[in-house]
């Protein structure tokens, strides 16, 4: 969503002003450091009806809602390296014009037929993808018991995927934005100015597009059975886990590690955009996965609390729907906040059962090879950086591009194309407002006042179910390609 969303509706993104005018936006500003308890439906009706909501919720603050273009993916698949048990290949793919997502391909060996595929963002780990603990970390690791083995010490992120794969997982571990070999935008920048937030054109929406498109590359695959699909990652990569999962149907089981919770939502502004939590927290958002089943572990850290504040909600949840027993979560409270050995065991259990892998349980992961993360880079002198690779500025054109011609596509010529547009943009309007999601027009007045380059109005609004008039701000950009219409 954008201006142009607003723009098309007679509106603007300026937030609405109460016509008591008791503007939402004085008041303290929500601290995600607070307690996001949350209530379950009471029955399963009220859920169908909450659930595309929190959807809709989601994707217009991830600026996803037309969601962006899908070209095809052509990716570039090299440099196989052999392990016992598994293979690891380089890849890259253009997600966006000039945008590309980086990761390595784990591939069981000695598999034939159909195989469950697993998604696995990683999360802030330093270097992501390449993350590599030092000798006193290792140490301590076996030491606490969280790790038992030194390589598993020492690249917990390899671990993770080598044994997936061990287990009959084709793993796709991507990196996200900024990290590893994603460097041409760097983590936390190049979408924090106003005309960014303006448009909905946000970090967490890309990488949220991101992991759409990995889910495509994944399920695209010829070895890869698309009705058995996990994804899991920790932290940040929780985040992106149950966030994929909230706007995706297609992931068929879900484990998001150290990060559900009443707690702190999310410490980056790729975990965090504008209208994302107003009215919701970690739990719903989580809870979008029912009645798929989901996983969750916890630590010493702000998630601590999940299995009395959080998975007691989730089980009433998923009762309404028969499936008590889909959702868990454990927290080990010994441990601070990791990915370690024995969340990631509880992990390989879990998606055992719900992916129907042809294993035997309990499952202990094996010691495997490590390969120095140099190795795993994509890019070297055969397959150098893409020449057109963008950075935010160039991006951020291409985005803004393509919105404006998603909104003339919705320009209505007839009756039954004004619906459409209504479809696709009344919704949205209510997210934007933070009210219901069909507004009568109670009044428009016929004032306008010029201002640099462009006009101003007004509009008011009566909220169908309470009858709260709503006056919102509309400004009209006089520069924009469809001033003449309005």
């Amino acid at each position: 969503m954008r201006r142009l969303l607003a723009a098309a509706l007679f509106l603007s993104f300026a937030s609405p002003v109460l016509a008591q005018d008791a503007d939402p936006r004085l008041g303290k500003p929500k601290d995600y450091n607070g307690y996001f308890p949350w209530t379950p439906p009471k029955d399963l009706k009220s859920w169908e009806e909450r659930r595309p909501e929190v959807r809709t919720q989601v994707l217009v603050a991830n600026g996803l809602w037309p969601m962006w273009d899908k070209a095809p993916l052509k990716p570039v698949i090299h440099g196989k390296i052999e392990r016992d048990g598994y293979t690891i290949e380089k890849v890259s793919f253009a997600s966006l014009p000039g945008h590309y997502v980086t990761g390595n391909l784990y591939r069981p060996t000695g598999k034939t037929g159909k195989l469950p595929g697993v998604l696995c963002p990683h999360g802030h780990w330093a270097n992501g993808r390449f993350y590599e603990n030092g000798d006193k970390g290792i140490a301590a690791e076996i030491k606490s018991g969280a790790e038992k083995t030194p390589e598993g010490a020492k690249y917990p992120l390899q671990a993770r995927c080598a044994q997936l794969a061990r287990l009959g997982c084709v793993v796709f571990h991507y990196d996200m934005v900024g990290y590893a070999d994603s460097k041409a935008i760097a983590h936390r920048t190049g979408f924090m100015d106003a005309d960014a937030e303006l448009r909905l054109q946000n970090f967490m929406g890309l990488q949220t597009f991101n992991s759409i498109r990995c889910l495509d590359f994944l399920m695209g695959l010829p070895d890869v059975d698309t009705s058995r699909i996990g994804v899991t990652g920790a932290s940040g990569g929780g985040t992106q886990t149950f966030i994929l999962c909230a706007v995706d149907d297609r992931p068929s089981a879900a484990f998001p590690a150290v990060m559900v919770g009443t707690a702190m939502q999310g410490g980056c502004s790729c975990e965090n955009c504008s209208y994302l939590r107003i009215g919701t927290g970690n739990i719903e958002l989580a809870g979008m996965m029912a009645p798929r089943p989901l996983g969750m572990s916890a630590a010493n850290d702000w998630t601590v609390d999940i299995e009395t504040k959080g998975l007691p909600e989730l089980k009433a949840l998923y009762k309404l729907y028969g499936k008590e027993d889909l959702v868990q979560a454990k927290c080990w409270k010994e441990f601070g906040h990791n990915y370690n050995q024995v969340a990631r065991e509880s992990m390989y259990n879990f998606f055992a059962r719900h992916l129907k892998l042809d294993v035997s349980t309990p499952i202990v992961e094996k010691p495997f090879v490590p390969v120095p993360p140099k190795e795993l880079s994509v890019y070297d002198d055969k397959h150098p950086r893409p020449a057109d690779e963008a950075n935010a500025e160039r991006l951020r054109a291409t985005l803004t591009e393509m919105n404006s011609k998603q909104l003339d596509a919705l320009f209505p010529a007839d009756a039954k194309k004004l619906a459409a547009m209504r479809a696709v943009l009344a919704p949205a309007l209510g997210v934007l407002l933070g009210a219901e999601r069909t507004f009568d027009v109670e009044k428009r007045d016929d004032t306008t006042e010029k201002i640099p380059d462009g006009t101003r109005r007004t509009v008011h609004l009566r909220r169908m179910a309470t009858g709260e008039t709503v006056r919102v701000t509309q400004i009209l950009p006089a520069a924009l390609p469809w001033r003449s219409r309005m």
